[in-house]
This record gives structure tokens, sequence and C-alpha cells, in this order.
């Protein structure tokens, strides 16, 4: 099997075997997320993320490949595509839409020799679409969930799960019995209360689901593509 090979001996030189790997860590962690300190989510956020990145650019490899198609001229003759009328070598690329959108563009340019092979099901759906659209409005450098500061100082006051949150509200939360509180409060000599952070890790959670789901996604195509166009070449 390809992906039994060295990764440089692979049709895709290792991309969707390392993109496995990634993935494989983020799922581990997402079951265990005390493995991942105070912060799992960050880990476990960008471990699939980057998972859907090296996913999306596996797939180019092999349609090019197997298709003959040239990729966009540069002096190095490395992979390359074109992204914003500019050529860019497809390593250097981190956003996933500009990747996400060439895929799209190999898929339905060589459409009629795929959806003649059985057992197979091209459609990227629009709910794909959104979720891509929204990983890559989050973290379209790969950085976000890597550094506690990027270039994007007010993006980044959100990426932790403990936010400065009222005292007495917090309190109001406690008796309407909704969920539970996780309060983390600074107070005086006295026990007044000088500063009160709440932990809710919702929003985090709710970003890993859908990480995980696109990632899936991708890891399932990519298999299509190994199977139908790498292992039966």
């Amino acid at each position: 099997m390809d992906m039994l090979l060295p990764l440089y001996r692979q049709f895709d030189s290792g991309f969707g075997a390392v993109a496995n790997s990634f993935k494989a860590s983020a799922d581990a962690l997402e079951k265990t997320p005390e493995a991942g300190g105070l912060h799992p989510h960050l880990p476990t956020s960008y471990l699939y993320r980057h998972s859907i990145e090296l996913y999306l650019k596996s797939c180019i490899i092999i349609l090019h490949k197997k298709f003959d198609i040239p990729y966009a001229d540069t002096p190095s003759g490395e992979a390359a595509i074109v992204v914003k009328h500019k050529c860019e070598l497809l390593t250097n690329i981190h956003a996933l839409m500009p990747l996400y959108l060439h895929l799209k563009f190999l898929i339905k340019t060589n459409l009629d020799f795929l959806s003649k092979l059985k057992d197979t099901d091209w459609a990227l759906s629009a709910d794909l679409d959104k979720r891509v659209r929204k990983i890559d409005g989050t973290d379209s450098s790969s950085t976000f969930f890597r550094y506690p500061v990027t270039k994007d100082k007010p993006k980044d006051q959100s990426k932790s799960t403990v936010q400065p949150k009222n005292w007495s509200t917090m309190v109001e939360d406690m008796h309407s019995g909704s969920k539970s509180v996780k309060a983390f409060l600074l107070v005086d000599e006295e026990y007044n209360v000088i500063e009160s952070f709440n932990h809710d890790a919702d929003k985090a959670n709710a970003l890993i689901k859908l990480l995980s789901k696109t990632a899936m996604d991708f890891c399932s195509l990519q298999m299509m593509i190994v199977w139908k166009l790498v292992e039966r070449r």
C-alpha cells in the first residue's frame, strides 16, 4: 500500500500520511482533554486545522500528478498554484480557502473522468464550503491556535476559555441552574473581590467539533482519491 512506503516515496510525498497522524493525535486529545494541560482546546484545534491543510495539499498533489496538470511556473520548478494572481509555492500556502478553491477547480475540470469511477461522490457541499470559510476566518495563517499572541490582538483575546466576568452576574448564573459555573477570583485581605474571571469552554468545544467534522470530511475525500487514483494506478 502506497501509504506504508517511506514518506518521500509516497505518491503525494507523504502529505496524506502526515495529515492522518495529526488528525489521529487530535482525536486522542479530544477524547482526553486533561492530557492537554490548562488550555487543551488550542493544541486540539491546531492539530485538526493542520490536518485539514495537509489533506487539501495531498489531494491537490495527487490530482495534478495523476492528470499530468502543470503547476504554476516558478523559478524553482516546485509545486505552486496561483493565489490572487500571484504564484505561490504550495508549501508556503497556509490559508485554507485558496487550497480549497484550487481543489474544487481540479475536481470540476476532471469531473468527466472522475464521475465514471464507481462508488465515488465528488460533490463538496455548501455546508463544507461554509465550515472551511469559518475555519479560515478564524485562523488563515495557521498561527491562531499555535501562539498566544499574533498580529490580530483583538482576536487573540478571544482564544482563552478564561474571560473576565462580573462576579454578581456569575452568582446569578449559579442560582439559575442552567449550567455549572467555574470562577476564578482575586480578593484583597478582607476577601473583597478585586477581579473575577469565568471559565467557559462552550465556544472552544463547538469550534473543535466543527474542526473535527471538517477534518473527517477531508480525510474521507483524500482516502477516496488515494484508493481510486493511487492504489489502483
